[in-house]
């Protein structure tokens, strides 16, 4: 093989696959990347044997073929070198990297062994502007969290609704909901995606692009960029959350949402193992109060508006300070019953977003 190419394009994809590498004694070829040339182009390959990425870059091919070799040392090179024209060459397993001055070499193992990396052709499309893509990701990637028990909940639940696309993720004491109206499908849908998947795809994201999903019962394809991403989805049915989310409160809370935040974030100076604080509320007056015996306590007032019952009631709060800090709006609606039905936090002007947390026994 022996292929030029520019060091800061060849740089920027091999920081993106070297995410998706994977750990394995018994198959070292995957702790690798697989770097082959097809046309006038250069593809890396990398695989955990869950999830597999693929990026491709322009290059001047002169001599065909393929190798693995550790991303590491070739990032660590890359990002040393100050010219930007490289020329690779592969040689009986060992790769050379060579610029106008410095010359590196990198030994390889064969790609014989490397998983070939499936793709989807034909399925169920959906398009997205990324913008409002990783918006939606940063918001609720967060709160997922891996489980045995339920496997259904350890990744994204997108489907159709009408002419909406609804997001969803949970780790059961909390969930998140959010409703998008900017896409293109070809069909009507319900996909499971695993997490670790979307976890980088969510770092690699160019906000002036689009994202295309290709899926078919088993498998989904993401093509940004240059890149790609293929994963399994996750087999089975979501949990039918919305029958959880409560229609009805006996107190709905009107709350500025910066003063709200910032009281919430001080609170965890003081928060006990359970991280818990306590929300007691009255005729347009919230009061946040934080014991703890080791440590202090802290209480802050808050001017609210109000209607139903006073009451008291207690929650984790990181789980609160992430429902609040995913709503973007002055004021935040937060709608309460008792501490064993969930709490809904969401913005009544633009309710796309909802946020369900579960309250604390207090």
């Amino acid at each position: 093989m022996m292929i030029t190419c520019l060091r800061s394009t060849l740089y920027s994809a091999l920081n993106t696959i070297e995410r998706f590498v994977g750990k394995n004694i018994s198959l070292p070829v995957i702790n690798n990347i697989f770097i082959k040339t097809h046309g006038q182009k250069l593809i890396l390959q990398a695989t955990n044997l869950e999830v597999g990425a693929e990026a491709t870059l322009p290059a001047k091919v002169i001599k065909e073929g393929s190798i693995t070799i550790p991303p590491r040392i070739l990032s660590a090179i890359l990002q040393t070198i100050t010219d930007e024209k490289v020329v690779l060459k592969e040689k009986q397993g060992i790769i050379s990297i060579e610029t106008e001055s410095t010359t590196s070499e990198i030994r390889g193992i064969t790609g014989d062994d490397f998983p070939i990396i499936p793709s989807v052709e034909k399925g169920t499309t959906l398009s997205i502007p990324n913008s409002i893509l990783h918006k939606v990701l940063s918001k609720i990637l967060p709160i997922i969290s891996f489980s045995d028990f339920k496997p259904e909940i350890s990744g994204l639940f997108i489907y159709t609704e009408v002419k909406e696309l609804v997001f969803v993720g949970t780790d059961t004491f909390r969930l998140f909901e959010e409703r998008v109206k900017d896409f293109i499908t070809s069909d009507q849908f319900k996909i499971i995606i695993p997490l670790r998947a979307l976890q980088e795809l969510v770092k690699i994201l160019n906000l002036e692009e689009n994202t295309e999903f290709i899926f078919n019962t088993e498998q989904v394809l993401i093509k940004t960029g240059d890149v790609r991403i293929i994963t399994r989805l996750i087999n089975g049915t979501y949990p039918e959350y919305r029958n959880l989310i409560p229609k009805e409160f006996s107190t709905k809370l009107n709350i500025p949402r910066l003063e709200f935040l910032s009281g919430i974030k001080l609170s965890s100076v003081f928060a006990s193992k359970l991280h818990d604080v306590v929300l007691s509320y009255k005729k347009d007056t919230l009061f946040l109060e934080i014991t703890n015996p080791e440590i202090g306590k802290h209480t802050r007032t808050i001017k609210i508006t109000s209607s139903g019952k006073d009451g008291r009631i207690g929650f984790n709060h990181r789980y609160l300070s992430d429902a609040v800090e995913s709503i973007g709006s002055e004021i935040i609606s937060l709608g309460l019953n008792d501490e064993s039905r969930p709490a809904v936090l969401c913005d009544d002007q633009h309710p796309k977003f909802t946020a369900v947390v579960m309250p604390l026994r207090i």
